[in-house]
């Protein structure tokens, strides 16, 4: 798989728009503006910014999920590129734009489907009698640092970009003669057996002389050049360790934040509702709208001569699809989960009945409220762990401030050194080695290496110079930083001596690589020329089936050298180059058609088929639609390469 993804490259970039997929509609585009501001825009959509702080952060995390998925076979030169940048950075405009064709159209979201999304994504959200579990669902709020209102508005979203998508997937068909033609290419059999000259049996009696290993040092020199990197000492003063784990307030102090804090415990105040949504044409005029609004007030009328019959009424006549078919119900919701026409009008009845008809950007909408619910303050004793937790968090980021003023004058009137920082504030003096000027791709995010800022300070002069600490940098949320460097390396080329061992290693292997090579072909010759006169050489497999599908043990040079015969020029010999592997020697006795197998997968076929079918289009779609938005893009030769701070 990983040697797929390295030769792949392309493949593998896309794979970081399903990784993005997640993020982004998670947060949504007012999510991240929250999150990180507007700032120094990189791209725009119709208007909507794309932060740059947003950009960067959703471009370090993809490249740490690969890394994480490939481990060793993590190549950083594929990802920390400036091509790889620009992907990211067109991936995350898809997005925008679908969110914002997904506006206009006025896709909505029925709150019922939401919370079976929620429920579905997260199971451990109900109880063991299969109820909801309020304090599970706070958790994860908490945990994602969210609101319940942001949080089921990036569910509802993404539902919103799911259906937009599926629309334009499900036309997808795919006639059955490609699928045959697909199954003869990948289902074609052939009978093999096969020779391999491994390298290692010509790495013996190697024993190349100084110059040889000189010559390829020089032929790759570059490929150990070394970046300049700097070795460093760090104190972190960290908010998660400053407030001892057995603090707690007293019973008055307590008293004291609860009645400060009292209105965070109030039971959230919801509206159950029901509605009947009439969708206004898009640059309707007056007239238009007018009739419109006249409908949904005969329909009102309707409703309240016979409130019982209105989830039939809503079915026949709602244009909302998420809930049209549910009788018009939306079930429970908070005040800020609807668009704030519709909310004023359902939370301005304090029992059920019916609102005066609504207008709202999405149409003109008939609401029948069914229930209500919260608004009680709860007493102290019933949220007291909670009330704890939130002292404890609220004492902590006190401390916190007050010591990080503290160490920030600290580190800059005592700038010679971080050990009497170290003392004063009971830290330890940690270390790291090797830290480029610019954040690496697969750095850890809060990291002393992923901190652009600090990174900036420790090549300034007054660092690398005059050898002072850097200033204090908050590199992650509660996370104090000051550092000063310990060692500078220039960019350097690694000497001969100092990789002589690697270079003799490598110089090996191409070596024993060429050798089998030669001898494979010259092998391969002879047997061409002896035609049937052959004789089989010593070691030569049993027969074996492969197919295109299912290659067996045959690499994919080999299967294509196999493939490359024509059906009625076997048996014959042909050989392929397997680099480091060796020399094969592939002998094709015979050509078969699909197995009885291959037919069953007829139908796994059509759906790959399909699948690729409907990528294409989609992409097509997202082109069109990307055409006919504003899209303007400033990712600059500085942003591309990673060095724009």
């Amino acid at each position: 798989m990983f040697d797929f993804i390295r030769t792949h490259q392309r493949l593998a970039q896309a794979l970081l728009l399903v990784l993005i997929l997640p993020a982004f509609v998670f947060f949504g585009i007012s999510g991240y503006d929250q999150m990180f501001g507007h700032g120094d825009a990189v791209a725009s959509v119709e208007g909507e910014p794309v932060p740059r702080a947003y950009f960067d952060n959703t471009y370090r995390q993809q490249v740490q999920q690969m890394q994480q998925m490939l481990g060793d076979n993590f190549d950083a030169a594929v990802y920390d590129s400036p091509a790889m940048r620009a992907e990211v950075l067109e991936n995350i405009i898809t997005q925008q734009a679908m969110l914002v064709d997904a506006r206009k159209n006025r896709i909505t979201v029925a709150r019922p489907e939401i919370q079976r999304a929620i429920l579905q994504r997260h199971q451990d959200l109900r109880t063991d009698k299969g109820q909801f579990d309020i304090e599970a669902y706070q958790r994860l709020l908490a945990a994602n640092q969210m609101t319940a209102a942001q949080y089921e508005a990036s569910i509802s979203q993404q539902l919103a970009l799911g259906a937009v998508e599926r629309a334009v997937r499900e036309s997808a068909m795919v006639p059955q003669a490609v699928v045959d033609s697909l199954v003869a290419t990948l289902e074609n059999r052939r009978v093999v057996r096969t020779l391999l000259l491994p390298t290692k049996d010509y790495e013996k009696g190697l024993n190349p002389t100084d110059e040889q290993l000189k010559a390829w040092y020089d032929a790759h020199a570059a490929e150990f050049d070394q970046p300049e990197s700097v070795d460093i000492s760090y104190v972190a003063l960290k908010r998660a360790d400053i407030l001892p784990k057995d603090a707690e307030p007293s019973e008055k102090d307590l008293e004291a934040f609860y009645q400060k804090h009292r209105n965070q415990f109030n039971d959230a105040d919801e509206r159950q509702a029901s509605h009947i949504l009439l969708k206004v044409p898009e640059g309707a005029d007056d007239a238009a709208r007018k009739k419109v609004k006249e409908r949904a007030e005969a329909l009102l009328a309707e409703a309240k001569a016979n409130p019982d019959g209105f989830a039939e009424l809503a079915k026949k006549n709602s244009e909302d699809p998420g809930s049209a078919s549910q009788g018009g119900d939306l079930g429970f919701f908070e005040r800020d989960t609807m668009v704030k026409p519709f909310a004023d009008a359902a939370f301005a009845l304090d029992k059920p009945g019916f609102t005066d008809v609504v207008e709202s950007e999405y149409g003109y909408h008939v609401i029948k409220v069914t229930g209500v619910k919260g608004g009680g303050e709860k007493p102290l004793a019933d949220v007291k762990p909670e009330l704890l937790k939130m002292w404890r968090e609220e004492e902590a980021a006190r401390r916190y401030n007050a010591e990080a003023e503290n160490l920030s004058n600290m580190v800059y009137e005592q700038a010679d050194s971080l050990k009497p920082v170290a003392e004063r504030f009971k830290l330890n003096i940690e270390k790291a080695e090797g830290l480029p000027r610019k954040p690496a791709a697969g750095a850890r995010e809060g990291s002393v290496e992923a901190n652009a800022r600090l990174l900036d300070q420790l090549y300034a002069p007054e660092a690398l110079e005059e050898h002072r600490n850097t200033t204090a940098i908050e590199i992650a949320p509660g996370v104090l930083v000051s550092a000063r460097v310990d060692a500078h390396h220039p960019q350097h080329r690694q000497t001969f001596d100092e990789v002589k061992d690697t270079v003799k290693q490598r110089w090996m292997a191409d070596e024993a690589a060429r050798l089998a090579r030669e001898a494979g072909e010259k092998q391969l010759a002879a047997l061409k020329e002896a035609g049937k006169d052959a004789k089989a050489p010593a070691g030569l497999s049993e027969e074996n089936t492969v197919s295109r599908a299912q290659p067996g043990r045959l690499q994919r040079d080999a299967l294509q050298a196999a493939f490359g015969v024509p059906a009625d020029q076997l048996p014959a010999w042909v050989g392929a180059d397997l680099g480091h592997a060796g020399y094969q020697l592939i002998r094709v006795e015979k050509a078969l058609p699909p197995d009885d197998a291959a037919k069953q997968r007829m139908d796994a076929y059509k759906g790959q088929l399909r699948q690729t079918l409907a990528n294409a289009e989609t992409q097509a779609w997202i082109a069109a639609l990307k055409g006919s938005l504003k899209i303007e893009r400033h990712l600059d030769s500085d942003d591309a390469s990673g060095d724009h701070q």
